[in-house]
């Protein structure tokens, strides 16, 4: 079992609760990830939809920022119907509401072949690619650049590193987990995690500051292949304190596995 499959486990506790004791590896600063958060919260709503084991589409409101340890999590199914099931999950420490969420789960078939698919974007592989996380400098700690490895087209990699200036947010390369903790069993929870893995898109414009994330849905569109997913990353705007950001990423098949939007607070 890899870590990340360890640190979404949520321990069933009865009518529609359940417990989670968050990983600190999944820090970035103070803060837990957001995508891990999602991920776990995921775990938790797709247990009470047997059958529907993908969540084709997500939608989540982050409240307040959630610290390791002892998380207790609310499920609560909506509706149940022949090909999705809609539930509602919330977690909460210390009494008080973080994250909430809405997933409407279904069922992918793998080996379904697309009507149409927008195309990979044309990538170096990533051993062509370089590894940095700036939020990994401007916090001192490894914490989540740890579990989550990222390589940087030579373009992306020069706007991070501030040797170019970017005419606009954009982001493209490729990430996978960490070598060391194994490859995750759960390809739809790795999903939620990846999309919001990324520096946030702002940091090719400015220095990294954390940019806590506001609302994010995502939508999964194919069961993923082991192995490396490449990524794309834009935002359309970036004023009065907020920023959007679009995520794509794709498998080693080349095929578009996740779609995500969201709109982030910028510069606190």
């Amino acid at each position: 079992m890899s870590r990340f499959d360890r640190a979404t486990r949520v321990r069933a506790d009865g009518d529609g609760r359940c417990t989670a004791d968050l990983d600190p590896g999944y820090l970035i600063g103070t803060a837990m990830n957001g995508g891990y958060l999602m991920a776990v919260l995921q775990r938790a709503a797709l247990a009470s939809a047997p059958g529907h084991p993908h969540p084709v589409s997500s939608a989540y409101h982050f409240l307040r920022p959630a610290g390791p340890g002892p998380a207790r999590i609310r499920t609560e199914v909506l509706k149940t119907g022949r090909t999705v099931t809609t539930l509602r999950a919330t977690l909460s420490q210390d009494g008080r509401d973080l994250v909430t969420g809405h997933i409407s789960a279904g069922r992918l078939d793998p080996r379904a072949a697309p009507d149409y698919t927008a195309a990979a974007p044309d990538l170096p592989p990533p051993e062509a690619c370089r590894r940095l996380d700036p939020r990994r400098s401007a916090t001192g700690e490894e914490g989540f650049s740890g579990r989550i490895e990222q390589y940087f087209t030579p373009r992306t990699w020069e706007r991070l590193a501030r040797r170019t200036e970017a005419p606009e947010p954009e982001l493209a390369g490729h990430l996978r987990a960490a070598p060391g903790d194994g490859e995750p069993a759960d390809p739809a929870g790795f999903l939620a995690l990846a999309v919001d893995a990324l520096p946030p898109v702002v940091s090719v414009v400015r220095p990294w500051r954390w940019a806590p994330t506001v609302e994010l849905t995502w939508h999964m569109r194919a069961v993923p292949e082991p192995g490396p997913l490449a990524f794309r990353a834009e935002g359309r705007s970036a004023a009065d304190g907020w920023f959007d950001e679009s995520v794509e990423l794709w498998d080693v098949k080349g095929r578009l596995v996740a779609q995500a939007r969201q709109l982030a607070r910028s510069g606190l």
